[in-house]
Parts: structure tokens; C-alpha cells; sequence
């Protein structure tokens, strides 16, 4: 009877990135065989040529370097070979397998077999420290089989769940950890505590609303007050633009403490602020009145140098002092555009025919 040969184990790739690194190996003997001196960019032009071909995608420069990099320092199967020629110079490579390429592929595969093995180890052990924890069913005299075990079991994993998910609730709504820790420490289930969460949301947003409201209104009033001073001021012949400066640099000042200006009956800071505003404040009121007196008698002085040889100086000074009196505001463009000029032209004619209407029938009668 024949002896039977042992099957050999299968020993293909499963792992994406084992295939991907065997192929590098081919790639860089392959290279290595048909060019002296190569690129980064040649052995990524025939790696993604060989992974191609063998049903995978394309990679990066990036990622293979990554896998150069595995090659050498974790599976020590390459001699990488890096020199920086300069700027603009580019960088000279060159990789070398250590062994025989038949001989990488085994330590490749041998060092995933292994990883594949600790993995799987990992899970019994796990596996066997869970079942040991258990007490032995002889000495609880209880089978843990038994319907209540299992449902004592399912409720105390179903807790242990809506703790997490309670506490994830909480860090999610930016709930304070005292109150998290007092919600937990009672035990209550997942409904209860949510609810709890958002009455107590509910109440900071309101807070929170009613203390920004309230800020709010006490802005409004103290921009009100500093306002209405301004506004006296002006009024009392102040000068507008140095009290625009000084109001916004005390509206600075008490805005985070704005209740001393607002309480003026309990706190003395306003009117402060109106002597010191008064003292540092040019009046400017007698300063626009002569101005407005300068700007008639230049009006008056052009519009007699235009007019005087138009009718007598005794009809035309009183025309001219009435008009200028009748005038709301005074201003040179109306001057130069002509505008007095011809109004008061047509004031002059309506006199002179009213004076020659009165010499007729003074005649006549």
C-alpha cells in the first residue's frame, strides 16, 4: 500500500497588503535585472504595472514608499540606498534584496502567518480568561443555562449599555459632570435621565436668554442717555464732532459697568461727565453766528457790485436787505450760479413797473 504524500497548505496570499509587498519584491529584482540606474517614478510605472495584472488598483509614490520603507526596517529584507543630489538635482535610489527573491517572499509570508497566529491566540485566551472568570456552576449550584441567569445577564449588560450611551447624550448636549455623576450614581434608566438632560438645557438656554436680554436693554439705554447729552449739548452750541469722540470713548469706558449713568439718582457719573464735557468741549455756537453774518454781508456787498447800475442805489439797498432777510440759509453756489442774481432781476422789473403805474396815474388824475 502506498504511502500518501502530505498535501501542502495553501499558502496564498489573502492579505491585500502581503500580495502588495511580495509583488514589490518581484518589481525590484525585475528592476534591478533590466536597469542599472532607475527613478522612484520607473519602479512605480512597473509595480502598478504588476499589480495591475494581477486584479489590483493602482497605487501612489507616497504609499510606496511607505512599503520601501516596511521592506527595510520592519521585514529587513531590503538595503534602501537614498542620496539627495542637490536642488533641482533630484535624488538618487536604489534598492538591493538581501536575500534571493524566493527567500523574502518566505520571510514575508512566515511574518503575517505568524501575525495571524498571535491574533487567533489573542482570541482564545480571551476567550478562556471570560469563561475561568465564571464561577463554577458546582459552587454557585446554579446553571448558567438557566433562564433568570440569562436574563440577569441581559439586564445587566442592557444597564451597562445605557450608561454609555447616557454618557455619550450628555458629552454630546455639553452636560457639567457633576450633574452627569449625580444622574448615574441614581441609576435611572436611559429615558429618565435624557429627560432630566433636557429640562435642565431647557433652564441654562433661558437663563442665558434672559441674561443676554437684559444686556441687551441695558446697552440700549445707556447709548440712549449719552445721546440725549449729546444732543443738549449740540443744541447749547457745543461743538458736534469733538462730543461724537468724547461719547464714544465714555460709552467705552461704562459699557460693562453701565448702571453708574443709568442710576444717575443714585450715582453722581453723569453729570460728571456733562462739567467735564462743558470744560473740555469747544463752544462753538457765537463762532456760527458771526460766520453766518460774514457769509450775508459778502452776499450782499456781490450782489450790490452786480445790481447797481441796473437800478437806483435807493431802490436797490432796501430790495436787496429784504430779499437776504426773507432767505432761509445763505450760500456762495447760489451766488456764483447766478441764482440771487436773477431772482432779485425779477424782483427789480415788478418795482420798476409798479413805479412807472403810480407816475401815470399820478399824472392823469
Amino acid at each position: 500500500m502506498e504511502n500518501k504524500q502530505p498535501k501542502e497548505l495553501n499558502t496564498r496570499c489573502h492579505n491585500k497588503y502581503q500580495h502588495k509587498l511580495i509583488t514589490l519584491i518581484s518589481t525590484i529584482e525585475y528592476i534591478n535585472n533590466k536597469h542599472k540606474k532607475y527613478t522612484q517614478s520607473n519602479l512605480l510605472y512597473y509595480f502598478n504595472g504588476n499589480l495591475k495584472r494581477n486584479g489590483h488598483k493602482e497605487t501612489t509614490l507616497k504609499t510606496l514608499q511607505k512599503y520601501l520603507y516596511k521592506l527595510e526596517k520592519e521585514f529587513q529584507v531590503t538595503i534602501n540606498y537614498h542620496r539627495h543630489l542637490g536642488v533641482n538635482m533630484g535624488t538618487e535610489v536604489h534598492y538591493k534584496l538581501r536575500y534571493s527573491k524566493k527567500n523574502c517572499h518566505h520571510i514575508i509570508n512566515k511574518h503575517f502567518k505568524d501575525k495571524q497566529k498571535e491574533r487567533f491566540q489573542k482570541r482564545v485566551n480571551a476567550n478562556v480568561k471570560k469563561t475561568c472568570d465564571k464561577k463554577e456552576t458546582v459552587e454557585k449550584e446554579e446553571c448558567f443555562n438557566n433562564i433568570y441567569n440569562k436574563k440577569e445577564e441581559n439586564r445587566t449588560k442592557t444597564r451597562s449599555i445605557e450608561k454609555l450611551q447616557i454618557k455619550k447624550y450628555a458629552k454630546k448636549s455639553k452636560v457639567k459632570n457633576n450633574l452627569l455623576s449625580s444622574i448615574l450614581n441614581l441609576n435611572l434608566n436611559k429615558k429618565i435621565a435624557i429627560e432630566i438632560f433636557k429640562a435642565v438645557k431647557r433652564d441654562e438656554n433661558q437663563s442665558k436668554k434672559k441674561a443676554h436680554n437684559t444686556k441687551n436693554s441695558t446697552k440700549t439705554n445707556l447709548q440712549k442717555i449719552l445721546k440725549d447729552v449729546k444732543t443738549q449739548l449740540v443744541n447749547a452750541g457745543y461743538s458736534e464732532e469733538q462730543l461724537t469722540k468724547k461719547i464714544n470713548v465714555i460709552y467705552e469706558q461704562y459699557q460693562h459697568k453701565p448702571h453708574f449713568i443709568i442710576q444717575n439718582n443714585k450715582y453722581n457719573d453723569l453729570n460728571q461727565i456733562i462739567e467735564n464735557l462743558k470744560k473740555s468741549v469747544e463752544y462753538v455756537k457765537s463762532t456760527i453766528k458771526e460766520d453766518k453774518e460774514d457769509i450775508r454781508n459778502n452776499i450782499f456787498s456781490i450782489l450790490f457790485d452786480q445790481l447797481r447800475y441796473k437800478v437806483s442805489h435807493e431802490i436797490l439797498v432796501p430790495i436787496l436787505k429784504d430779499y437776504l432777510n426773507k432767505q432761509n440759509k445763505l450760500g456762495y453756489a447760489k451766488v456764483f450760479s447766478n441764482y440771487y442774481y436773477y431772482e432779485l432781476m425779477e424782483i427789480i422789473g415788478n418795482n420798476k413797473a409798479n413805479l412807472q403805474l403810480g407816475k401815470f396815474e399820478k399824472i392823469t388824475s
